[in-house]
């Protein structure tokens, strides 16, 4: 398989609340299939966590100086990778952003 590519949060958000249905549409099939007596903990709990991240990306989204940080942080991983990629000698990026 090939490597992640570039996504957006929107994307991201969007998959999220997809999965967070899938998960919720299957377990009630089984449920009222008689195939289990009660949707599985581990699968509710999976769809928990895909809506917190849809909640999450609510926030972000929301936040302009977040937005800014995260875009800024970006810039620097990326920055890191290209560098290590040219065979540059460590590079230090300062995980605190300037306040």
């Amino acid at each position: 398989m090939k490597p992640p590519g570039r996504t957006t949060l929107t994307r991201m958000q969007v998959a999220a609340q997809h999965e967070a249905e899938r998960i919720e549409i299957t377990q009630d099939a089984r449920v009222h299939g008689k195939l289990i007596k009660e949707p599985m903990s581990c699968q509710v709990d999976l769809r928990d966590d895909f809506v917190g991240i849809v909640n999450l990306i609510d926030i972000i989204s929301s936040d302009q100086l977040i937005l800014d940080r995260l875009k800024a942080r970006m810039r620097d991983i990326t920055a890191a990778r290209v560098a290590r990629a040219a065979g540059a000698e460590d590079l230090a990026i300062d995980s605190e952003a300037e306040a």
